[in-house]
């Protein structure tokens, strides 16, 4: 059994324990949610980070939407190799490939949203990742641990600046989402606890495509 292996099953041996300790963490991070919005702590989250907030405004539902898109592809098409890279077996691969089908679910829902606005779906770059990436699973887990906390702070920059409430809703559901991810990765590289972030932080929208541009996206 390799290390990795040995991470993922001390946390639970079947799927069903694993899934379950994702939810609990989602609970916890959906009660910070819900506390954003008592005694003001809204207003001051909101003034300690006005830059990066300030960074999506004025773009818009639709660009937002695409931006994201292109990040859910992004994370998908990785997690997508890595499956088939043959690298992870037993729980972690079954950690890896949750994760993989939640990310391109993500992007099929922005998709549809996309078209259900009268937008257009962006076309899918052709990503490119460093040498050796899926060579072993820590590189690959690197590069995972990398991923994920620009995506929840990606959403959760952009979730003021968006219009729709509808739209907000899904996109936080979205951040809880990417929230479990993170944790999931934190289990595989030996993170003790996992869920070692009491508030997540938002990224500028500068910040987010200067990470992402090395991998194609461009826009």
């Amino acid at each position: 059994m390799s290390e990795v292996e040995s991470r993922a099953g001390s946390v639970g041996t079947d799927r069903e324990i694993s899934r379950r300790k994702f939810l609990k963490t989602a609970a916890m991070v959906g009660a910070a949610f819900s506390a954003a919005g008592i005694g003001g702590f809204d207003v001051a989250v909101r003034q300690a980070h006005a830059q990066e907030y300030k960074s999506y405004e004025g773009l818009g539902d639709v660009k937002i939407l695409s931006f994201a898109y292109l990040l859910e592809e992004l994370e998908g098409t990785f997690y997508d190799q890595g499956v088939k890279a043959g690298i992870f077996g037993g729980t972690a691969l079954t950690f890896i490939t949750d994760i993989r089908d939640n990310e391109m679910a993500h992007a099929q829902a922005l998709a549809s949203t996309l078209r259900k606005l009268g937008a257009s779906v962006p076309t899918t770059p052709s990503f490119t990742f460093p040498s050796g990436t899926f060579g072993s699973t820590s590189a690959f887990l690197k590069l995972a641990a990398t991923f994920e906390p620009t995506g929840i702070g990606a959403y959760q920059g952009a979730a003021p600046a968006l219009q729709s409430k509808d739209i907000l809703a899904a996109a936080l559901s979205i951040h809880s989402a990417e929230c479990r991810h993170w944790n999931a990765i934190k289990i595989l590289q030996g993170v003790m606890p996992p869920n070692n972030v009491a508030f997540e932080k938002p990224l500028a929208l500068q910040t987010v495509q200067g990470r992402v541009k090395q991998f194609g996206i461009t826009g």
